[in-house]
């Protein structure tokens, strides 16, 4: 027989998916806190947030290749925000988060880190990521065309 969900009882399940490790990355210089388990809530805040950093990148009059190919690198840094204590800012600037997502790349940071999350977790991004994946590649390629037309 089921039992009455109360709000005690939604508070301990919302409590069980609040689960994190400690990793050490660069050679155990540093500990970084991850999460173990990746709320929907979570995956649809990343996917969100991309898609609106895209749709202000496309509104910008001054865009360049080397800013259109900064994007790339956004997901990951989103995600890293997302699901560690990593130092990425919170604000949405879109040429701060580039310069932390080079900078995480370059050290080595986001490959570790990405290499420590469970594939199960990261494959909920990706389902998520593929059912946006057309809205995604429509707004790069209008930011292309629109950095061809202003060149």
């Amino acid at each position: 027989m089921s039992k009455r969900l109360t709000a005690s009882a939604l508070n301990k399940l919302d409590t069980k998916l609040n689960t994190q490790k400690v990793i050490h990355i660069l050679a155990n210089q540093f500990e970084v806190k991850i999460n173990t388990f990746f709320r929907e809530s979570q995956i649809q805040n990343i996917v969100t947030t991309y898609l609106s950093l895209l749709q202000d990148l496309k509104s910008q009059t001054e865009i360049d290749d080397l800013l259109i190919q900064g994007t790339i690198g956004l997901l990951n840094t989103l995600t890293l925000r997302e699901f560690t204590d990593l130092p990425i800012p919170k604000s949405n600037s879109i040429v701060d988060l580039i310069k932390v997502s080079k900078t995480l790349l370059d050290t080595g940071i986001m490959k570790e880190t990405f290499e420590a999350f469970d594939q199960e977790q990261m494959s909920k991004i990706e389902d998520k990521i593929k059912s946006v994946n057309s809205e995604v590649g429509k707004i790069v390629g209008e930011l292309s065309i629109a950095s061809t037309m202003k060149s």
